[in-house]
């Protein structure tokens, strides 16, 4: 583990709570790197570290991480562990009263627990649970209508039960209601590589 070396060398950093949290969170910075990389075995290794030395030091699971390490596990083709990560991290979201921002007020972070939902339902898709993915999908495109990425989604399992009218419904909507709209569904590479 990569925790134990750095505190072996580095002597200083054995000494409180506050030194688990840092280095929480210079592993869950080079996980990301790791991520930018297509790296993901040792990105998942840092994110799992992470988590346990932030524990270790009193703070509270961050759903960013766990989202993140669910992204890892999805890409090594390990579709429970991604959905019960993406389900933990929805869930974190939607508990948090809020995260402060550097000005000291706070943001509902939603936003987070709609994304972590939808990766979820995605998971469902990949093991070819179509039926209840579409359902978490209907759901949450009620839940958030401003999210392509959701309609999209929805839109590809409509269109893959034969639902043809309702795919074109979703994917107008997708493409002519919502502001960031449905270029990047159109780009063949970007979804190759996403």
């Amino acid at each position: 583990m990569v925790c134990h070396a750095v505190l072996k060398s580095c002597p200083m950093l054995r000494t409180g709570a506050d030194d688990l949290t840092g280095i929480a969170r210079l592993l869950s910075g080079r996980g990301l790197a790791f991520e930018g990389l297509s790296e993901w075995q040792k990105a998942l290794d840092d994110y799992n570290e992470a988590l346990q030395l932030a524990a270790a030091g009193g703070e509270s699971p961050d759903p960013y991480v766990i989202n993140a390490r669910g992204n890892c596990h999805n890409s090594l083709q390990q579709w429970e562990a991604a959905r019960a990560d993406y389900l933990a991290s929805s869930q974190l979201f939607q508990q948090a009263k809020g995260f402060r921002g550097r000005g000291g007020t706070t943001t509902q972070r939603l936003d987070g627990a709609i994304f972590a939902a939808s990766n979820a339902a995605l998971m469902l898709a990949q093991m070819g649970q179509e039926q209840q993915a579409m359902k978490e999908f209907e759901k949450l495109s009620r839940r958030a209508s401003g999210s392509s990425d959701t309609r999209a989604a929805l839109a590809a399992l409509y269109w893959r039960q034969g639902k043809v009218e309702q795919a074109e419904a979703t994917w107008q909507i997708a493409c002519d209601n919502i502001s960031v709209g449905c270029k990047k569904y159109q780009d063949v590479d970007w979804l190759q590589r996403v």
